[in-house]
C-alpha cells in the first residue's frame, strides 16, 4: 500500500456521501427536480478542479460556456419531459446540493491521489476505498431501519445466493445493494491481488 489510510477515509467519505444523499433526497424531491440539480455536476467539477491543491486546473472560457449550455439544455429537456410538477423541499435541495459538492470532489480527489503518488494502482484505490467505505454504509442503514428489513429479506433468500441467482438484489434497498456490491468488490479485489 502506497498511500496512508487517511487518504482512503477522505476518498470513501466523498464516495459514499453523494450516493446516500442523492438517494435520500428522492424522499423530498421528485426525480425531475433531482435530475435537474444533478445535471449541474459538470460545472461544479470544473470549478472544484480549479481550487483543489495539487490540481489547480485552468479551463478556457469556451469550455465554461459549453458546460453552461450543456447544463441549460439538460435542465430544459428534463423540465419539458417531466409529467409531474416540480416539487421542492428545502431538506431535499440541501441534500442534493451536498451530494453535488461531494461528488465534484470525487474525481478531482482521485486524480490528486494518482498525481501525488504515481505508484498508486487502481487496485489499491478500489480495495482500500471499499474496505473503508463498508463501515460508512452501516450507520445510515441502522438509522433508517433499512438494515433490519434487509436482514429479514436476506435471510429468506440465502438459497438464491448459493445458487448465484442475484435477482433477489432488486428487492433490497439501495444502501444494502451498495453494501453487497462493495463486499463483492472487496472479495474480488482480494482474490485478484493474491493471484
Amino acid at each position: 500500500m502506497v498511500n496512508p489510510w487517511k487518504t482512503y477515509v477522505k476518498l470513501s467519505a466523498v464516495l459514499m456521501g453523494p450516493h446516500d444523499l442523492t438517494k435520500g433526497s428522492l424522499a423530498f424531491l421528485n426525480y425531475p427536480v433531482q435530475l435537474m440539480f444533478k445535471s449541474t455536476k459538470v460545472l461544479l467539477v470544473m470549478v472544484m478542479g480549479a481550487f483543489i491543491p495539487g490540481l489547480r486546473r485552468k479551463y478556457p472560457a469556451h469550455e465554461y460556456v459549453s458546460a453552461i449550455l450543456l447544463v441549460l439544455g439538460l435542465i430544459l429537456f428534463t423540465l419539458a419531459d417531466a409529467q409531474t410538477s416540480p416539487s421542492f423541499s428545502v431538506i431535499g435541495v440541501i441534500m442534493v446540493i451536498g451530494a453535488l459538492v461531494m461528488d465534484s470532489f470525487l474525481g478531482n480527489l482521485q486524480e490528486v491521489i494518482f498525481n501525488m503518488n504515481p505508484e498508486t494502482t487502481q487496485m489499491e484505490m478500489l480495495f482500500c476505498s471499499t474496505v473503508v467505505g463498508l463501515p460508512l454504509l452501516i450507520p445510515p442503514m441502522v438509522l433508517t431501519g433499512e438494515v433490519f428489513e434487509a436482514w429479514n429479506s436476506c435471510s429468506e433468500v440465502m438459497i438464491c445466493l448459493c445458487s448465484l441467482d442475484y435477482h433477489w438484489l432488486e428487492e433490497l434497498g439501495c444502501s444494502l445493494r451498495s453494501l453487497f456490491m462493495r463486499v463483492i468488490l472487496l472479495f474480488s479485489s482480494a482474490v485478484s491481488v493474491n493471484n
